[in-house]
């Protein structure tokens, strides 16, 4: 019987022990990017089947989840611990997503690794945004900022002999066009949502204004100017009723609009070179500014990757030779090739703005752009955008004036901090935004 049952187990073992042996170790990357869409086609097409020649002991599986359920996804995640081994968030999570525990500390690996020279390659507000305590928990892929877009042959036509570069003369153009072309002379998304803030964030910084002084002179200023804009018609009211920027797009290829407040993604969605050969006359510039010699800050947009907090020890080699593959020997080609976004690093910079100069103006601003989360309250960033935006709405269809729309939003976003918490935020907000103020100007 003890030798029956013996053969059993033995023979058992030698069906078993090859499929032990040969069992793959699987790393999971989770992100938002649609199928169809060039980064999920550049991880499913370059990086995966690179990744998987070199490493054949190695399952790489890439789950699409959509934007609107990722973030609670992640979290929930979180909680139960089945977290992927390699998460995408977007930059205006990542803080939120540090302080949750989510992102493993991968300093040493970096460092070690890479060098300090690859750190401080990233622009100063994907590091920020990155990192905390002077700990890196995840890299910024890559990025988009807004810009004007511009139908200089529309322009040409109404007599506006220079692109706007200033609040006053965007008012002139906007008059000219009105009166000779009978169309809108601008338009910038002010849709309740994320959207319709970070449009607006350009013009409330640039004139010193921060979110969390929506009270104050320089925000109630940057928000009359878009109301004059609308009032005199300069404007149309119905951008509160948009469904998101790309609607801009759409008014701006049919003529209706000589000038909008857009993105460098909106280059390959629908300003492909097909419709931009068809028109001819697309072109961009820096966002107009309160005055000559300023410049604008503006927020940045992309998304980073991360290793989880939770990996298994096994795994973690792995993903972090996916995540150089992806950001040290293919992000080259990554930039060239399969993206409208813009580089995080300096060092690509100025390469692809002269492959792709009608991105020069969104790379030259990703320099300083602003991180959102940092300068909006963290992990309340969200709620603090709501108020702002609801705000806006209210002064754009003449509910409220522009300065009882944000008295009301500014008492509104102090309910939602303690006082020590509003008072830190605010003066996180203030430092940032003068130290990037300073360093722009001083082209540091």
């Amino acid at each position: 019987m003890r030798v029956r049952t013996f053969l059993i187990l033995f023979l058992s073992f030698l069906v078993l022990t090859p499929l032990l042996f040969s069992a793959k170790i699987t790393i999971t990357i989770q992100d938002y990017f649609h199928p169809g869409e060039g980064t999920a086609r550049f991880i499913e097409n370059v990086l995966i089947p690179e990744f998987q020649k070199r490493y054949p002991e190695v399952e790489v599986k890439h789950v699409y989840i959509p934007f609107a359920e990722l973030l609670p996804t992640i979290l929930q995640q979180s909680l139960t611990g089945t977290l992927p081994e390699i998460i995408m968030a977007d930059n205006p999570w990542v803080p939120q997503l540090i302080e949750a525990g989510v992102f493993k500390d991968i300093t040493d690996l970096v460092m070690n690794d890479l060098g300090e020279e690859f750190w401080l390659d990233f622009f100063e507000g994907h590091r920020l945004v990155t990192s905390k305590d002077g700990r890196i928990y995840a890299l910024q892929l890559h990025t988009n900022n807004l810009a004007l877009f511009y139908r200089r042959s529309l322009l040409e036509k109404a007599g506006v002999t220079k692109v706007p570069e200033t609040w006053n003369e965007l008012l002139e153009a906007c008059k000219k066009i009105k009166e000779k072309l009978g169309i809108y002379g601008f338009a910038l998304c002010a849709t309740a949502s994320e959207e319709g803030t970070w449009q607006f964030e350009p013009f409330l910084w640039t004139n010193g204004g921060s979110l969390f002084e929506l009270d104050q002179p320089e925000a109630i200023e940057a928000l009359s100017f878009l109301v004059k804009l609308v009032e005199e018609g300069y404007m149309p009211r119905d951008v509160v009723n948009v469904s998101g920027q790309g609607d801009l797009t759409i008014w701006f290829i049919n003529g209706e609009v000589a000038m909008m407040v857009n993105g460098n993604w909106e280059f390959g969605w629908h300003l492909t070179p097909d419709v931009l050969k068809e028109l001819g006359d697309v072109e961009v510039a820096p966002l107009p500014v309160p005055k000559k010699g300023m410049k604008a800050l503006v927020p940045f947009g992309g998304e980073c990757y991360g290793i989880s907090a939770t990996i298994d020890s096994e795994k973690l080699k792995y993903a972090w030779e996916f995540l150089k593959l992806f950001y040290v020997e293919k992000v080259g080609e990554f930039y060239e090739k399969w993206t409208g976004h813009i580089p995080t690093r300096a060092s690509y910079a100025e390469k692809i703005a002269q492959l792709r100069p009608e991105l020069r103006s969104f790379i030259e601003q990703a320099k300083y752009a602003i991180p959102r989360p940092l300068v909006g309250g963290i992990d309340k960033y969200p709620d603090v955008s709501h108020e702002v935006i609801m705000a806006i709405q209210r002064a754009l269809t003449g509910v409220q004036t522009p300065e009882e729309a944000f008295k009301e939003a500014a008492a509104n976003i102090r309910k939602l901090f303690s006082k020590e918490e509003f008072e830190k935020y605010k003066k996180m907000a203030r430092e940032i935004l003068d130290n990037t103020r300073k360093r722009m100007m001083e082209g540091k």
